[in-house]
């Protein structure tokens, strides 16, 4: 009975560890090797967003911002690379 329960304890925290996994879209990185705030903004630029804040959040830079038509977006992006890893729109 206690190796069931044991077993049942491994597979849950595993589960647990996978999926937490996946929500982090822009892995582990470590804050000394992100790109600074500045040459984020530089690099989304382009992308014809209006800038309000950015935060940090699940290991990925927040942009939230307005698009071209005034729409509110919340944009994420790798801190390292800067690439565009997910959008949300309202």
């Amino acid at each position: 009975m206690k190796i069931l329960v044991a077993t049942a304890i491994v597979i849950t925290a595993f589960a647990v560890t996978a999926h937490a996994d996946d929500d982090r879209r822009c892995g582990n990185v470590p804050i000394a090797d992100w790109m600074s705030e500045a040459d984020l903004r530089t690099k989304i630029a382009a992308l014809d967003i209006e800038v309000r804040e950015i935060d940090i959040d699940d290991g990925c830079y927040e942009v939230e911002a307005l698009n071209k038509d005034g729409r509110e977006v919340e944009v994420s992006f790798h801190p390292q690379t800067g690439e565009q890893v997910h959008v949300d729109a309202d």
